[in-house]
């Protein structure tokens, strides 16, 4: 997978994000999901990765996975970083196929917020705060998976599993 530029740290081997970047729902420990659409029930955080969680729609959800720590830099002093895979709409690109503005993962008001220099712009959260979402690298790799497409579960061996159809 890609890196961003300054590969040097442990923290630029994957995408991850802080506690802080997720929005909590009202019930203790959940988060809403940056895949807004469609997780409408939120997620958790389970061992440092958002956890698998109910979708409103098949297919796989791109933020299942993510790793999330509780620090807003690494040791190193680098920021949060994710791929173009965890966005799925809205995206806009220009003529060469170069992401220009994306909505933003952390439910701002904001409908577009520009990329510049392949970062999230700043943007407000609210009409004091600036989003911790602003800064965050977005690294281009490929596509969020497709919706409506069941995602593939792994095998479950157990005869109870083999004896429900």
């Amino acid at each position: 997978m890609p890196q961003p530029d300054g590969f040097d740290c442990e923290c630029r081997t994957e995408p991850w994000i802080h506690l802080g970047m997720l929005v909590a729902k009202s019930t203790a420990g959940l988060y809403r999901c940056p895949e807004t659409l469609h997780c409408l029930h939120g997620t958790t955080v389970a061992h440092g990765r958002v956890a698998d969680h109910w979708r409103n729609v098949p297919g796989e959800c791109p933020w299942v996975g993510m790793k999330v720590t509780d620090h807003v830099a690494c040791p190193c002093g680098h920021r949060p970083w994710i791929s173009s895979r965890q966005l799925r709409s809205p995206v806009h690109r220009d003529h060469s196929g170069i992401i220009t503005a994306i909505g933003c993962p952390g439910l701002c008001p904001s409908r577009n917020v520009t990329l510049v220099d392949g970062r999230i712009g700043d943007h407000l959260r609210d009409s004091r705060t600036i989003c911790p979402w602003s800064g965050i690298s977005i690294v281009t790799t490929d596509f969020a998976p497709p919706l409506l497409i069941p995602r593939a579960r792994s095998a479950d061996p157990s005869p109870e599993r083999e004896n429900t159809a």
